[in-house]
């Protein structure tokens, strides 16, 4: 089998340079209650990661990078920015809940029309996944639109090779920025994509998330759960497909590469 690692950049440095601990804890401003699987991270510098279910979170930060800016951010929350020092002193960061305006869709009586969009594959001889244990890296793929009120029903990958038991995903839907790059996430709850299968095509259902787009958008899948060696776990991708995007941490940059690793969708119009 093939097998092409996607080239995550290492933004790492080395052990005798100083760093700095940035840890502590997330929290629903209304309840205290701990926010699992928030988004922490410098911005554009791959340093960042996940939240954990007790909302605890803890990476490393160079000391060249001390005064750079965090983002925390989460579906369904207010998104904050604060400096290391200010996180450093309080140890608690409160998020408020954002309000979810629910868009109403018309549904007109012509036939719809379904279509598959993006690297439809179930090759195991061709493979991309992700190279770092980094909570928050993703992969993304960009979904042309041509329609107006486009509906996403159904989202696909296929699991060429798996040495986790039961990986967990975040599903994710970016609008695009002014480069073409992905830019906000547009979906107002967390989709988590739990795999039953080690291996195989997993199928997810968006329609109760009622995802209507009417530009070019980007989905993507995003380890938020450490529950083994990421570097095991490989996704059916191809050679001349749709360009996979992806960065390596929380709030970091997007890169893209040729390889066209297997994220496709079901959608109709």
């Amino acid at each position: 089998m093939r097998i092409l690692s996607l080239l995550f950049l290492n933004l790492m440095f080395n052990s005798f340079f100083a760093q700095k601990i940035c840890k502590g804890v997330v929290l629903d401003n209304t309840n205290n209650t701990p926010v699992e699987f928030a988004n922490i991270g410098i911005l554009g510098k791959g340093f960042g990661t996940v939240t954990n279910e007790r909302g605890e979170f803890n990476f490393t930060v160079p000391d060249s990078l001390a005064n750079e800016t965090i983002k925390v951010s989460m579906v369904g929350y207010k998104s904050k920015t604060l400096s290391l020092a200010v996180i450093s002193g309080q140890g608690k960061i409160l998020l408020e809940q954002s309000i979810t305006n629910l868009n109403e869709v018309s549904v007109s009586a012509k036939k719809t029309k379904i279509k598959i969009l993006g690297n439809d594959t179930k090759t195991t001889h061709v493979s991309a996944g992700f190279v770092k244990n980094n909570l928050g890296a993703e992969l993304a793929i960009k979904l042309n639109i041509k329609n107006p009120k486009t509906h996403l029903r159904k989202f696909y990958l296929n699991i060429a090779k798996n040495s986790i038991e039961k990986p967990i995903f975040r599903f994710n839907v970016y609008n695009k920025d002014k480069n073409g790059d992905p830019n906000e996430n547009i979906l107002k709850e967390n989709i988590i994509i739990e795999v039953k299968e080690k291996t195989g095509l997993i199928e997810l259902d968006l329609t109760p998330y009622n995802i209507y787009v009417d530009d070019d958008v980007f989905i993507s899948i995003e380890w938020i759960k450490d529950l083994g060696d990421v570097k095991g776990l490989y996704f059916s991708s191809k050679l001349v497909g749709s360009p996979t995007y992806f960065r390596q941490a929380s709030q970091g940059d997007w890169h893209k590469i040729a390889v066209g690793v297997g994220l496709h969708a079901e959608i109709a119009y």
